[in-house]
């Protein structure tokens, strides 16, 4: 095979044009080169190779060797989902199962018997979400490589790897636990060895670091210095238990521009176009087994042991691979709990999500096998919350170091780590807006011209549209309310880089106290539970959340508490705001209470008060105040001059957020906004401002005047649609929660007795008779002053999480029952 060599200049190009020349299918409507192109006639592989390359069955081949990897027509924008999107899927398709003739199962069981031989042990753990490495190793695809056997195919953790990530929890999160440094320091030199090098030598001038000299004799000062050794165990690679089957996972940067300049002219708007970068990952619930080995005969068994627990806390609470502070490689033991995680330098926090309305989930493929909540789903709306508390105080730049210190950049990971994992059953269905308007018995609309309203707010998820000159349905996923997923935050130590106007660093702000950052998150997370939602159309309503009870503490004036603590604790004065959504500019009317309990209707009938808004608006340009792109149809009225940023992508998210609640007697309606400056161009915002106030008006009037006229038709019991045939993957269905027994539900009204017990704020707790769960009472100034503990009363259930152990009860009032009405929109 002959050997080419390339300059620097033109070796990208040529590796990308050589994997197209070796007879592989291209891209759908990709042409073939042409002789005009000088590459196009390069042949590096001999006709008698590459005519057996399309009989490959090794997925690491198919990815380093024989991957798709360039379209000469596709716009640089779009190289992603039309070339790198089928290139995975190739790599994909030949991992679903091992090559014919390959028995892996006895394959293993040599591994596992090799590997164990010397004074070794193994343990197994399974993960919680997606598995992904080695993305940024040498490949001609973006970000998409993995860690294959090189000569089997399969999926595997190099043991090198294993052996630095538990190194890594060693030293910073078991270390900090012991209260003999020094002795410690010596346990995990011996189990990784040591050498001269200038990190280690600097170890032992400081005298706050535990490190010392090594010697033969370590009571005797004077006996020979040991500068170097290996290490006492053995880290062997890990094998999955059954041959594990790739899929193709996404991540969406919706902010491109913010996250890759350094200056104060790229906001954070929800102007962008979202960039997809289609990756290789393993699937949730594949269980690895880990080997580990003494390196002599004479090696104490403390070491293995110390070994086996810190790469076993490194799986659980560090993570394996890439992205794991977006929750890839979380595993768990196969058998028992975690390792506790050491308090010194970190902090949790763990709580419940439950679905409220329909979630329009989705992963690479918008199937029912990857409708689910994500973890890099989950960690992209916290952010863009988060930024809601700071984005009002501090200019771009600031926003994006501050930014950098929680949740990480290309260049540090954060210091927020989000893991999930399933909390009910799964059950994907199909969206079918006829079906769900027939059988929830949604009001007609009162003409021809007027959308259903609960069409008009799901626009896109089930319509037909033109392809290859044919007319095909399309229709997406969803999962009802009720499902729900256990959510872990876990917060460590930080620093701040602060710099000035020439973006010269001038102090480096350490944020040592994990508590405060972990505060940061779940100020992000009640905001998203209170206002927002998750999905495709969260912002119409769809993926609204319950606040679960840990959260109850939070209100809106104490997420901008927690904000203004973090700026002080990073020396930051308030300055000009970044021109993203805030907090402080965000319109809010109060809560909408309604009779209504069908959350299909609830949707109905907002979405219906929402298009009686725009219909006020026909012909008028002036309405893409609410969101772009919009098609207004001509005779056109009025003006309206999108911003400058607006104007280069012509999209803008809507920026109204409609959101659906739980509440005693029905469900609740919220709905806030933020004011624009791109929707017309007006720094000022007063236009957006003055746009968004009319609509919110008309949603206060508009929705309690549906609820009174429609109030028995809201109330019939939700009529989700048949589970699809198409289940959760065997290797999640297995492990995945059993259905939630019958439960209590909010709005139950149950007896109680008085605890002795108060909350952290005095408040009353309760607990549930005969032998139910303990919670506070929310509005416990209700409470008669004659009531002492002990005594048994009637409490209103007000929520409750999906497993039923947390609850919240209220205090009855004569008003529980009674809608109040609407207010006007006013400034926070």
């Amino acid at each position: 095979m002959a050997i080419l060599s390339f300059s620097a200049g033109r070796r990208t190009k040529c590796w990308r044009i050589w994997s197209g020349s070796i007879g592989l299918p291209r891209p759908r409507d990709s042409p073939k080169a042409t002789e005009s192109d000088p590459m196009a006639m390069m042949v590096p592989l001999p006709e008698s190779v590459r005519r057996f390359t399309p009989q490959n069955t090794h997925p690491g081949l198919m990815l380093d060797k024989y991957v798709e990897s360039w379209d000469p027509v596709a716009d640089s924008g779009k190289l992603s989902e039309r070339v790198q999107k089928p290139a995975v899927e190739a790599v994909v398709k030949l991992s679903q199962s091992p090559p014919q003739g390959l028995d892996y199962a006895a394959l293993l069981q040599r591994w596992k018997k090799m590997a164990t031989a010397r004074h070794g042990l193994s343990f197994q753990a399974q993960t919680l979400g997606p598995l992904t490495l080695h993305l940024a190793r040498a490949s001609a695809l973006e970000n998409a490589g993995t860690c294959l056997h090189p000569l089997y195919g399969f999926a595997y953790l190099p043991g090198s790897g294993l052996k630095g990530m538990a190194r890594a929890y060693a030293e910073t999160v078991w270390l900090p636990a012991q209260s003999d440094s020094q002795k410690a320091w010596q346990q995990i030199e011996d189990v990784f060895g040591w050498a001269p090098n200038p990190d280690r030598n600097k170890h032992i001038r400081d005298s706050l670091h535990p490190a010392s000299v090594r010697r033969k004799d370590e009571n005797d000062p004077k006996s020979p210095e040991i500068k170097a050794s290996s290490g006492a165990i053995v880290f062997h690679d890990a094998w999955p238990e059954s041959w594990p089957q790739l899929i193709v996972d996404i991540v969406n940067n919706h902010h491109p521009e913010y996250y890759q300049h350094d200056d104060n002219d790229h906001p954070p708007g929800d102007w962008e176009n979202p960039v997809p970068v289609y990756f290789l990952a393993v699937q949730a619930g594949v269980t690895f087994t880990f080997a580990l080995a003494k390196r002599r005969d004479d090696v104490p068994g403390e070491l293995l042991e110390l070994a086996r627990q810190w790469l076993l806390g490194a799986l659980c609470h560090l993570g394996a691979g890439a992205k794991t502070a977006a929750g890839y490689g979380a595993f768990k033991p196969a058998e028992g709990e975690p390792p506790a995680l050491p308090p010194q330098k970190h902090a949790t926090f763990e709580t419940t999500l439950e679905l409220v309305t329909p979630a329009f989930l989705a992963g690479a493929n918008q199937q029912a096998e990857d409708c689910d909540l994500r973890p890099a789903t989950l960690r992209g709306l916290l952010r863009w919350w988060w930024r809601t508390m700071h984005a009002g105080y501090v200019d771009v730049k600031t926003l994006r170091a501050l930014e950098a210190a929680i949740w990480g950049d290309t260049n540090s990971g954060g210091a927020v780590r989000i893991t999930i994992k399933r909390a009910s059953e799964i059950r994907p269905l199909l969206y079918d807006k006829q079906f769900l308007g027939e059988k929830n018995h949604l009001a007609t609309p009162a003409n021809q011209k007027t959308t259903q309203g609960l069409w008009y707010h799901s626009f896109g998820m089930d319509d037909v549209r033109r392809e290859g000159g044919e007319r095909r349905r399309h229709q997406r996923w969803f999962l009802p309310p009720g499902s729900a997923w256990r959510v872990r935050l876990t917060a460590g130590t930080s620093s701040f880089t602060r710099r000035n106007a020439q973006g010269m660093a001038v102090e480096n702000v350490p944020l040592p106290d994990p508590a405060l950052l972990l505060e940061q998150a779940e100020a992000a997370l009640w905001l998203l539970c209170h206002f927002g939602g998750i999905g495709s159309k969260a912002r119409k309503g769809f993926g609204s959340l319950a606040v679960p009870p840990e959260l109850a503490g939070w209100n809106l004036d104490g997420c901008k508490q927690a904000a203004a603590k973090l700026r002080d604790a990073c020396h930051l004065r308030s300055g000009e705001p970044s021109g993203s959504p805030s907090l402080e500019q965000m319109l809010l009317i109060d809560d909408i209470p309604t009779p209504w309990t069908n959350h299909w209707y609830a949707l109905d009938q907002v979405a219906a008060a929402a298009q009686a808004f725009a219909q006020q608006y026909k012909h008028c340009v002036e309405k893409k105040a609410l969101g772009l792109p919009r098609n207004v149809r001509p005779p056109l009225r009025g003006s309206f001059q999108p911003g400058p940023n607006v104007k280069k992508t012509d999209r803008h998210a809507s920026p109204v957020l409609y959101h659906v609640a739980l509440a005693t007697g029905g469900l609740t309606v919220r709905v806030v906004a933020f004011p624009s400056p791109e929707l017309p161009d007006d720094p000022t915002l007063k236009k957006s401002c003055e746009f968004l106030k009319r609509l919110l008006e008309h949603i206060a009037r508009e929705v309690p005047k549906r609820a009174a006229q429609n109030a028995a038709g809201g109330r019939t019991p939700p009529v989700n649609g048949a589970p699809t045939q198409a289940k959760p993957k065997p290797s999640e269905n297995r492990h995945a929660a059993p259905p939630a027994p019958a439960r209590l539900r909010p709005a139950d009204s149950v007896s109680c007795e008085l605890l002795a017990e108060k909350t952290k704020k005095g408040g009353w707790k309760a607990k549930l008779l005969p032998n139910g769960p303990e919670g506070p009472i929310v509005n416990t100034a209700d409470v008669p002053a004659d009531k002492k503990a002990g005594d048994v009363v009637n409490l209103i259930v007000h929520s409750v999480s999906a497993d039923g152990k947390q609850v919240q009860f209220r205090w009855p009032a004569d008003t529980d029952d009674k809608p109040r009405p609407g207010s006007k929109p006013r400034r926070r």
